[in-house]
């Protein structure tokens, strides 16, 4: 690995900021306690799940393993729309389907659909990560021209991210991660720490993943 490829300055302080948060969330999560019906345990494995993959892509990041990083970053996407769309949209039916068969048989473009109808995300933020980034997303995870192009520097095959790319998929993934934890703690009843963790958010850790990335 060449001196170029590792951290900059503005990304490593930007990985500390949500290594901190990574802290506040863990230690924020023990003791809440949730419903044991498949309709709140199963959405917030989902959840805690997008939360570690969060915690995966920092960890990633921070010893310069940047393409695995990236791949991750649709598999935290995804697994909070799953469990937004199991908790607030899924009828029973569905929610049994997916205990038995493992899956979720609808496609998620239809998954965000149905979860913007509802009021806490009527905001569409979720079809506007999917319209402006999904090539990506698909791109960094199944080894797509995203990450290709990102392999080779001069005559060198390595890592070659930019660090706005890398800037942009922290911010996001903590993004992610936060409001994750925003959806087991309204789960929970706890009202409190979903303003907690919007704070932190409308601090400015907020990011999006776009089709330049």
């Amino acid at each position: 690995m060449t001196e170029q490829y590792k951290l900059t300055d503005e990304a490593d302080a930007a990985l500390i900021r949500v290594s901190d948060q990574t802290v506040w969330i863990r230690d924020h999560l023990e003791g809440i306690e949730l419903k044991g019906d498949h309709r709140h345990r199963i959405p917030g494995q989902f959840f805690d799940l997008a939360i570690e993959h969060g915690t995966g892509i920092r960890y990633l990041l921070s010893v310069n393993i940047f393409a695995s990083a990236f791949a991750l970053v649709r598999c935290e996407f995804e697994c909070f729309v799953r469990g937004i769309w199991l908790h607030y949209c899924a009828t029973d039916e569905e929610i049994d389907a997916f205990i038995e068969k493992g899956q979720i048989a609808i496609h998620l473009v239809d998954l965000i659909v149905a979860i913007e109808k509802q009021p806490p995300f009527s905001g569409r933020f979720p079809s506007s990560i999917k319209k402006n980034g999904w090539k990506a997303l698909n791109g960094y995870t199944h080894g797509g021209i995203h990450q290709i192009s990102r392999r080779m520097q001069g005559e060198f095959i390595e890592p070659a991210f930019e660090e706005s790319s890398i800037i942009e998929v922290i911010n996001f993934s903590s993004t992610m991660a936060l409001l994750a934890f925003g959806q087991i703690a309204s789960m929970a009843g706890r009202d409190d720490l979903v303003a907690e963790a919007d704070s932190v958010i409308c601090a400015g850790m907020n990011g999006g993943i776009g089709e330049a990335s």
